[in-house]
């Protein structure tokens, strides 16, 4: 695919749409829901947790993690390069959620890196990795 393609510019469109979707899934708490974002054999590698958590598994998890905090999520995507079957994107996304301690609001930024795969037309996340998770003081 070239990058003056007309149909690389609606991918990458469509990609954008996909996280978006994704990042409302998640800001609605519908786990399981997640796993339709997800090839059969994705990985997620959420910043400082020890286990790989399998795309499968994901749509098998409680949304009450979700729930009780509150959990809202935001993607601006810095790059998109698509390259055969697969798209990796940069974004930078910002969460807000409610402590379970103290249900006190805090506000994370992180560096994601989304790597996605086309099959059957349709774009999955294949792996999902973010880190560099900051903590920010509410006012």
């Amino acid at each position: 695919m070239k990058n003056t393609d007309i149909s690389y510019t609606k991918e990458k469109e469509t990609i954008s749409t996909i996280l978006g979707n994704f990042a409302q899934v998640l800001n609605n708490g519908e786990t399981k829901a997640l796993a339709d974002f997800f090839d059969r054999n994705a990985i997620f590698i959420p910043d400082g947790m020890k286990k790989i958590i399998d795309g499968n598994q994901l749509g098998k998890m409680s949304n009450g993690y979700l729930k009780r905090s509150d959990f809202k999520i935001s993607y601006v995507i810095k790059d998109i390069i698509i390259e055969n079957q697969f798209a990796f994107v940069e974004a930078f996304a910002t969460t807000i959620e409610n402590r379970i301690s103290d249900l006190n609001p805090v506000q994370k930024r992180s560096i994601d890196f989304f790597v996605l795969k086309k099959e059957d037309e349709n774009w999955k996340i294949y792996r999902y990795i973010f880190n560099n998770v900051r903590e920010l003081e509410l006012i």
